[in-house]
């Protein structure tokens, strides 16, 4: 019996942590994005993105996907919530690593950029984001 009602409270506590890091990482969801579909530049929501789309973001906005950089004009993101990183890193367009977080040519979903402008291309939308899958992992 005894185990389990320590079942039972373990369950409880763990969808509890579960719903409190759902919350938090609500409040970093981007909702709208600038994306250039057709050469017409438009406001849509975020979630309403696609891999292909065409995304401009300037120093400000949060990144409303994963996107590879096409093209930066002193660009920079601050990654800390994924990786720790206490300096905004520079964004370009070349790649200069083949691992994700290390090389300079993708801007994540849902961190900040801080200063500058970037145009992308969207590769990973939704659950499909590396933030998703950090988030994820952290409810094992």
């Amino acid at each position: 019996m005894s185990v389990v009602i320590i079942t039972g409270c373990f369950q409880y506590f763990q969808k509890r942590k579960s719903g409190i890091i759902m919350d938090s990482f609500k409040d970093m969801l981007p909702t709208t994005a600038l994306v250039i579909r057709d050469g017409e530049k438009q406001q849509v929501r975020a979630e309403d993105l696609v891999v292909g789309d065409i995304i401009e973001v300037r120093g400000g906005d949060r990144i409303p996907a994963d996107i590879r950089i096409t093209s930066a004009c002193g660009f920079k993101d601050d990654n800390s919530s994924l990786t720790g990183e206490s300096e905004p890193q520079l964004r370009s367009p070349i790649c200069t690593n083949e691992l994700p977080f290390e090389t300079k040519n993708i801007a994540f979903f849902s961190t900040h950029a801080v200063e500058g402008t970037a145009k992308g291309i969207v590769i990973y939308t939704g659950d499909s984001t590396v933030s998703s899958v950090v988030y994820l992992i952290t409810l094992l």
